[in-house]
């Protein structure tokens, strides 16, 4: 009787700390209920209806997401700054992108190219960390109208107080759609 009550117990301690793994988004205001709060740069907050095309919060089946309009002549980008107390060690990173039916990369290989010597590879999306000596890269090709998701796995050392995490369109024309960001121990 007792070896039941064992495994019952093993049981739920590992459910507890596997669904708190689960919960555990260190970025804040993932789901943009509270709009582009704790989200910097080029980012804007608006509802996307199923059928891809934007609305307004009282739609039938909208979702909340980040906006990224693509600009000519450079590359934007929305980001977080993670603090690195609460994101040592690997993560695993996910994120799901959406391009508009009007999505064009640049063809100018110019367009990529920024003054902080940092050359945008020529890609539909990136994701890029910055900070404390850690520096990474993850890019996406995408599919009009079609959600894409973009996983990634990374390693944080604890050399700086923060990190920066960055999505990244290219120059050229048309709308990215960001949803459910995740970067999770």
């Amino acid at each position: 009787m007792r070896s039941w009550w064992l495994l019952l117990l093993a049981a739920g301690m590992l459910l507890g700390t596997a669904a708190s793994a689960f919960c555990d988004n260190l970025f804040q205001n993932a789901d943009f209920k509270e709009g582009t709060q704790g989200w910097h740069g080029d980012g804007r907050a608006v509802f996307l209806r199923p059928d891809g095309t934007e609305g307004s919060e009282t739609d039938p089946g909208v979702i909340p997401v980040l906006r990224l309009a693509l600009a000519k002549g450079h590359p934007l980008s929305v980001y977080q700054t993670i603090r690195s107390k609460d994101a040592i060690g690997k993560l695993n990173l996910s994120v799901q992108v959406y391009a508009s039916i009007d999505f064009k990369r640049s063809t100018h290989a110019s367009d990529y190219e920024l003054q902080d010597e940092f050359t945008m590879p020529v890609v539909d999306f990136m994701i890029r960390l910055v900070g404390g000596g850690d520096f990474g890269e993850w890019d996406s090709q995408l599919k009009a109208e079609q959600w894409v998701t973009v996983n990634g796995a990374l390693s944080v050392s604890n050399t700086t107080d923060e990190h920066s995490l960055y999505f990244v369109v290219p120059p050229g024309e048309g709308y990215v759609y960001i949803k459910n960001p995740a970067l999770k121990p």
